[in-house]
């Protein structure tokens, strides 16, 4: 039997680091832009200004616009501040594009209502919050043009 501690190792031994921990969001924002080209892709940080907004935002031609929180799970936990789930939950509300993204285990992708926030904070990927978009196999397996379809509303 593998040592679990180990096996946990292992599995982040291969997700992206940046000063010697692993990036929080998995690597996600460089794999979003990467595979997803066409769209523009703009890094947000406002820590000091407006706590809650996600990471990301992103626009696909026709002006079909969004946000997404990146995060990574090492188990079936996605961390999200109360800030966060906030900003996602109104901005779901009043129409607008926005989603929560999380990388499990190195392979796995969820992609999650924004509207679902508080849920998948509570619950876990194995609550009652049902992903728009789940798919396995790592970066390069993943079907990008189901990603792109959700995150525009086509």
């Amino acid at each position: 039997m593998v040592d679990e501690k180990a096996r946990l190792n292992f599995r982040l031994d291969h997700l992206p680091r940046k000063g010697g921990r692993a990036v929080s969001d998995g690597g996600l924002r460089r794999i979003f832009s990467r595979a997803l080209p066409d769209a523009q892709w703009t890094p947000v940080e406002t820590g000091a200004t407006s706590q809650g907004v996600p990471d990301t935002e992103y626009c696909f031609r026709l002006g079909l616009s969004g946000w997404i929180e990146m995060k990574r799970a090492d188990g079936w936990r996605v961390r999200l501040r109360t800030e966060q789930i906030g900003w996602l939950r109104r901005r779901a509300r009043l129409g607008g594009r926005c989603f929560v993204a999380v990388r499990r285990a190195g392979s796995e992708l969820y992609l999650y209502s924004g509207a679902d926030a508080g849920l998948l904070f509570k619950e876990g990927i194995r609550g009652s919050a049902v992903p728009l978009v789940r798919l396995e196999g790592g970066e390069a397996q993943w079907d990008w043009s189901v990603v792109r379809s959700v995150l525009t509303g086509g």
